[in-house]
């Protein structure tokens, strides 16, 4: 039987994070590097939808929300997202289940319809603190400026051609890190309960978004790094990082690049300052780290 496919990349988030889920701006980016596959198949059984094991829930709750009565279909999934690594693996898992399904039902799914329903499955069924930037960036690919301060709630956005980007690396923890959600939580908390601090602070993180688009526009790759700098500093100070934590980040400033996280597993980007070498700051990173050099920002989702 022919399966029907489909497909999502990891994400990077280069700027304004964690800053979407309050109402921010962020700059953020698929990737080539990682690339998350679902297979959607009929069977010739009655029975239930079947699934993977380590990937029930996400796949299960996905055909709950767009295919609860379509019949007997077997999903499968492949990932070489690296585990809670700070990439998006488990919204990448959504959307590529969606994908698939939208093509083998004839769905008709709008790329933001996606987001959306992969956003309200995280939120609603899985109970977690996510804000947007994830789901969107992964549904429709490539390099966008999103902003999430007006009324719409999934934002409004602004494709930004990939090869304004400076040159860049990933890099990851050797050992999965902290969910997303537990790391955001208790800062929810504290927004929720009118923190005037928190939320001053946070406003911060869609300053530097800004800078950054600009810096880019104006091919200003000295103000990039500072923004990408900047943004890290300004995390650190609200979540009190450890030193532990900041290893990686730590490193590649040591080497002469801009750092910060991508998300919130640990990984991180790094993106070399004028004169330094993408490689000098890769070899410097090796030995504690898994390091994908000179990613490119993926063009398709």
């Amino acid at each position: 039987m022919t399966a029907s496919i489909g497909r999502a990349r990891a994400r990077i988030g280069l700027l304004g994070n964690p800053g979407d889920l309050y109402g921010g701006k962020v700059l953020a980016a698929t990737i080539d590097t990682f690339e998350t596959v679902a297979t959607v198949t009929d069977t010739v059984s009655s029975a239930p939808a079947s699934f993977q094991p380590d990937v029930a829930d996400l796949q299960r709750l996905a055909v709950a929300r767009v295919a609860p009565s379509k019949g007997a279909i077997a999903l499968g999934l492949t990932t070489d997202v690296p585990l809670r690594s700070g990439l998006s693996g488990s919204s990448a898992i959504l959307l590529a289940t969606l994908r698939a399904l939208d093509a083998h039902l004839d769905l008709g799914l709008a790329p933001l319809e996606m987001a959306q329903i992969a956003w309200d499955i995280e939120r609603e069924d899985l109970g977690l603190v996510a804000g947007p930037q994830d789901r969107v960036i992964q549904a429709l690919g490539g390099l966008q400026y999103m902003d999430f301060s007006g009324p719409d709630d999934i934002g409004v956005h602004e494709s930004l051609d990939p090869d304004l980007l400076p040159p860049l690396l990933v890099a990851w923890p050797k050992e999965p890190g902290t969910p997303s959600g537990d790391v955001h939580r208790a800062l929810w908390e504290r927004w929720s309960a009118g923190d005037s601090a928190l939320r001053q602070s946070l406003a911060g993180f869609a300053e530097i978004a800004d800078t950054g688009r600009q810096a880019l526009l104006d091919r200003n790759p000295t103000t990039f790094c500072d923004a990408v700098d900047a943004n890290f500093n300004l995390r650190r100070s609200i979540f009190t990082l450890d030193d532990e934590q900041a290893t990686l980040v730590t490193a590649a400033r040591a080497a002469g690049a801009a750092a910060k996280f991508c998300g919130s597993g640990g990984a991180i980007v790094a993106v070399p300052r004028p004169g330094t070498s993408l490689d000098a700051v890769a070899d410097s990173l090796e030995s504690g780290a898994s390091v994908c050099r000179r990613v490119r920002a993926s063009i398709t989702p």
